[in-house]
């Protein structure tokens, strides 16, 4: 973990209103500090920040946007760990079973070899459909982005084979500041879509958002005494028909700044007027919107206003602020539905304090912002994306906390996440948000439920077997497993070092969002940061801005090494980490190594090369006569153990009369060589062990305990005592990580002497050491090997992560009991018996 900070000299960088206004004032857009500019420093990564690095990770990212149209599916063409927290999207209207990935390997990135194989992908994929898809959305990533990839070519020859439309999607983070960014790309690439359709004049479109707008919001009303009887918006529609209706709009409402794009294609196009409309909390701001839109309209003001909502809404206000006005000190996040400046304005002219706000300013905020400086001028303003985050504290005067970020950031504080996603707008948003703050502030705990659902890892429920196509590297039932990028950051995270994910932003997001359970479970911060890579820094080969970036980094916050992690992007450009390496050390004064993982092999190798290069870097030699001691732990990380694990796994070996080194403290590593010997409890851990075993003669132990076996597992083995105990022989297929697998296949054996050893097999999607493997151990390399083996063993009992239930034939007679592995599904606990198999009636688990 990141060492404490010295109060006197460590605090998260903040600016106050009336400075940043009169910066902005002098100096236009260049007077924001480069503290809050993205494109200046270091990218923090913690649970509140995670919108930018991971946008669809709890809210619409691309991948989701993408599949808006209704009956559209999405092929995912990327390394791995692009597409690795899709996973999170399967509880989320079934929008798991809508995607396939092709993934790609260093071959394709380094020939484009892969887009030979998509027009037969997107084939296989629309074949393997039960009904014929509206559209196909191949969505690209950085590594398509710096290959020059002509998508739309590829996108047409894919159509020409499928016989069904097909589109680009570009899930490029590196333009992410760019005139097109990415969320701006995907709503052109769906309303691209519209063909053109005689128009009606009684219709208008609600475009800006992917889900639909509060139906009773006044905006309805108002559209209808315009006379405007179908207000149609992209997220009601159910079919693709009502999505092609779309088209006979006579205007559209822009709701939402990144629509405008999209919106004036349509009018370039189709001839549909865009008229602009702004989501406002102050009611005199919004009356004037709506008088402004009458006038466009042709109605007479008077004609049309909402003057019982705009009463409703003021009455709410008035009630909140009689009630909890003195009481009610606020911080306001950037994860709300809102504009964090223009909601703070609004609450301050309503007598509210508002002491801090956690959101990035851009030059067109710079009226919220001097108007601020007038009224409240203290409100301080932090990026939770700057590096400094990491030292804040939180301030115990804030009561009430409005959005998920400033939630994150205020425990002690009463909650509204307002971030639902059903859209607030108008009067009866502002009637709602203080509706919700009123519950929040006489200790309603609803708030608090909604917040803990929010992004929830658990898989969705009924997981259903879906078609397995033949052709390699493309997955139509699993999703990506944990990548290298990720098992690298699980061995760096606790050491007390900074870890720079060297990218653009996404794969830095998918390991917080994702893959790393430590950021709910820990109450210290790890110093995990993205590069922030551009696109012109990859192009240009920037490595001297990145440097520049981790010394300023380094300089604020106390760590004790720096530990570089390569993603497909550098991995691209060929970066010369060992070169980085002594630049930042040159600069830092600190220790750094570089992990050369590239985004396209899973968790096990970058884990194995994160532990082998720290015991290079740090493992200090000893005296040959020096006396040995104490017992390592190597590979006890929380992609292979679930906290419950981890932690009895600890306790059991405490009990021993002997130091116990796990290797998440950098001394660990550093002392190693005086270890008396090493227990490996996954594959991660192999080869620093054998490095340490070659160059200081510690034995090796690969086997984990059996009493560990025994405790953490003994619901598995019961359950399969149950299955077993008709003394019919069964085949039993244990799919895990080797040494944990090798494990339960020991104590099986144990418990069921009559079981032959030959029908208990481990296989694995993971690596698998020769040494360590018995005969008949099988690596699955893809969906496919797992899928051909269940059809070879059609009554075998699986023992593996419910996520497996999807490679499962149909018909399927054999069993599977639960196993959670996080780094195949990203759970954390066993599935509830709730959420079971459809089809796996005679399970145990049921």
């Amino acid at each position: 973990m990141m060492q404490q900070q010295d109060s006197a000299s460590r605090a998260a960088y903040s600016i106050t209103v009336q400075e940043l206004a009169r910066r902005i004032e002098e100096h236009g857009a260049g007077g924001i500090p480069p503290e809050l500019r993205t494109d200046a420093h270091l990218i923090c990564n913690t649970p509140a920040a995670i919108d930018f690095n991971s946008p669809g990770a709890q809210g619409f990212g691309v991948k989701r946007a993408g599949l808006s149209v209704p009956g559209s599916i999405m092929l995912l063409v990327s390394p791995g760990c692009c597409g690795r927290n899709t996973a999170a999207l399967s509880g989320s209207g079934h929008y798991g079973e809508r995607f396939a990935y092709l993934a790609l390997d260093e071959a394709d990135i380094v020939t484009g070899s892969h887009l030979q194989r998509i027009p037969e992908a997107v084939c296989a994929f629309v074949a393997s459909r039960r009904e014929r898809p509206s559209v196909v959305m191949v969505c690209l990533t950085c590594a398509d982005a710096l290959l020059g990839t002509d998508m739309e070519r590829v996108c047409r020859k894919a159509e020409a084979a499928a016989g069904v439309p097909v589109r680009p999607c570009y899930m490029y983070a590196l333009t992410r500041e760019s005139q097109r960014p990415p969320m701006q790309a995907v709503r052109e690439t769906i309303y691209g879509l519209l063909q053109p359709r005689q128009k009606w004049a009684r219709q208008a479109n609600l475009l800006g958002f992917f889900t639909p707008v509060a139906r009773d919001s006044e905006l309805f009303s108002l559209l209808g005494q315009a006379g405007i009887r179908k207000a149609a918006e992209l997220a009601r529609c159910q079919t693709y028909e009502e999505f092609t209706s779309l088209a006979a709009a006579n205007f559209n409402l822009v709701l939402s700044d990144e629509a405008m794009g999209a919106a004036l294609a349509l009018e370039k196009r189709l001839g549909i007027p865009a008229i602009r409309l702004r989501r406002l909390y102050e009611t005199a701001k919004i009356a004037k919107q709506y008088q402004a839109l009458a006038h466009i309209l042709g109605i007479a003001p008077e004609d049309f206003t909402a003057a019982e909502v705009r009463e409703q809404a003021e009455q709410a206000a008035d009630a909140f602020c009689q009630q909890y006005g003195r009481e009610t000190v606020l911080a306001i996040g950037s994860r709300l539905n809102a504009n964090p400046f223009e909601l703070a304005l609004a609450l301050v002219r309503r007598g509210l304090a508002v002491c801090e706000i956690f959101a990035v300013p851009s030059a067109a905020d710079a009226f919220y912002l001097r108007e601020l400086a007038r009224c409240s001028p203290a409100t301080r303003i932090y990026s939770l994306l700057e590096p400094t985050m990491l030292c804040y504290r939180e301030d115990r005067a804030v009561t009430l906390a409005l959005g998920a970020d400033a939630c994150l950031c205020h425990p002690h504080a009463k909650h509204v996440t307002w971030n639902d996603e059903e859209q607030p707008f108008g009067y009866q948003a502002v009637r709602a948000l203080f509706e919700r703050m009123a519950e929040a502030m006489s200790g309603d705990a609803a708030e608090a439920g909604r917040m803990a659902s929010d992004g929830s890892s658990e898989a969705a429920e009924h997981e259903k077997g879906h078609t397995v196509s033949s052709l390699p590297r493309l997955s139509l039932a699993l999703p990506p497993f944990a990548p290298d990028t990720a098992g690298a950051a699980a061995v760096l995270y606790p050491l007390g070092g900074m870890t720079v994910i060297v990218d653009a932003g996404g794969c830095a997001g998918n390991i917080c969002g994702f893959d790393e359970p430590r950021w709910q479970e820990e109450a210290a911060p790890s110093a995990v940061f993205s590069a922030g890579l551009r696109d012109m820094d990859a192009i240009m080969g920037r490595d001297a801005n990145l440097v520049a970036k981790i010394r300023e980094a380094a300089a604020e916050l106390t760590v004790s090494f720096v530990g570089l992690v390569s993603t497909p992007v550098p991995a691209i450009i060929a970066t010369d980490f060992r070169a980085i390496c002594r630049m930042v050390e040159k600069e830092t004064g600190l220790p750094t190594i570089a992990v050369r993982t590239d985004g396209t092999r899973l968790y096990d190798r970058g884990a194995s090369a994160a532990y082998d290069a720290l015991v290079q870097k740090f493992t200090a030699p000893i005296p040959p006569d020096a006396p040995r001691t104490g017992l390592g732990v190597l590979g006890l990380t929380p992609l292979d153990f679930s906290k419950k694990e981890r932690q009895a796994l600890r306790a059991l070996l405490g009990r021993e009369d002997t130091p116990i080194r796990f290797f998440d403290r950098l001394d660990d590593f550093r002392e190693a060589a005086q270890l008396k010997e090493l227990l490996v409890v996954s594959p991660a851990g192999l080869r620093a062990a054998r490095r340490l075993q070659r160059q200081w003669g510690i034995p090796i132990r690969t086997e984990l305990p059996p009493a560990f076996i025994h405790e953490a597992f003994s619901d598995i083995l019961s359950r399969l005592a149950a299955l077993l105990q008709d003394g019919q022989p069964r085949e039993v297929l244990i799919v895990h990580q080797q040494i944990l697998a090798n494990g339960l296949r020991r104590a099986i054996c144990q418990r069921f002497p009559a079981l032959p050893a030959a029908a208990v097999t481990v296989g694995s999607f993971f690596a698998l050491d020769r040494a360590l493997q018995w005969e008949g151990d099988l690596h699955f390399r893809g969906e496919q090997d797992f899928h051909a083996y269940l059809q070879a063993h059609p009554d075998a009992i699986v023992i593996g992560d419910a996520l497996l239930a999807r490679a499962v034939p149909e018909p399927f007679g054999g069993t599977l009991l639960d196993l959670p592995h996080f780094a195949l599904s990203g759970r954390k606990a066993p599935m509830h018996p709730s959420r079971t198999l459809e089809y796996a009636k005679n399970s145990i688990s049921n």
